[in-house]
């Protein structure tokens, strides 16, 4: 996922905070999609915006302008999530608060540059109040992770839908999903994925995952240089 899918999905997957008015499910994605693009193009260079972008094209034609980036990134949230999130509702899955989902676009678009080159970190906190509720406890249907109370959806052995569980703790087995501060990894003694320890700056590491700052450098992890600061 590149970095400005990330930053385009911080909103839509954590939560809402202060402000007013309401936005429905349906026109989420055409919201989110005009702040999101509204930030990339106040804080980014023309060189960034390329670069999180790479190959893809609006009606064959690469992403230079404000109207582009919203016709795309519109067009993938409302195509992607949106059905997504309409089901889970149907489904008693998920409640959804219209007002918070206002509030965190509105707290979205209030962010400085340095706090938007930020929103893609481990420790990103855009919004505080939830605008996408869970319903499900543990042992209960689901399909995707933000169903459930736990934050867990279980698909590894279900063709249909999953089961949701506790997140996974450190050192027990994983498919790419754990709890705070841990990451899915292979460990050698076991010959299984289990969560392990986020590791420090200076760390050996083998991918991005493995580091608290998501940036695995010549096998090392290191900081991570920010992007879109308004620099």
């Amino acid at each position: 996922m590149g970095t400005f899918t990330r930053r385009l999905w911080v909103c839509a997957l954590l939560a809402g905070c202060g402000g007013g008015g309401s936005v429905t499910v349906d026109n989420l994605g055409t919201e989110l999609a005009s702040v999101s693009c509204s930030k990339m193009f106040e804080c980014c260079t023309s060189a960034e915006i390329m670069d999180q972008f790479a190959n893809i094209t609006v009606d064959g034609q690469p992403i230079t302008t404000e109207e582009q980036c919203e016709s795309f990134a519109g067009g993938l949230f409302s195509g992607l999530l949106t059905p997504e999130y309409k089901a889970s509702i149907a489904a008693g899955r998920i409640t959804y608060d219209g007002e918070a989902a206002q509030s965190c676009l509105d707290a979205m678009a209030n962010l400085g540059c340095s706090a938007y080159a930020m929103a893609d970190s481990h420790e990103s906190v855009v919004c505080n109040t939830p605008f996408i509720i869970p319903e499900v406890g543990d042992g209960g249907a689901c399909t995707e992770g933000y169903e459930c109370t736990s934050g867990f959806c279980d698909t590894a052995s279900d063709s249909g839908d999953g089961t949701c569980k506790p997140m996974p703790a450190a050192g027990e087995e994983c498919t790419g999903t754990c709890a705070h501060g841990l990451y899915c990894g292979f460990d050698q003694t076991s010959s299984t994925e289990i969560c392990q320890p986020i590791k420090a700056n200076g760390e050996a590491c083998n991918g991005d995952d493995e580091c608290d700052s998501e940036n695995c450098d010549n096998a090392t992890c290191a900081a991570k240089p920010l992007t879109c600061d308004g620099q």
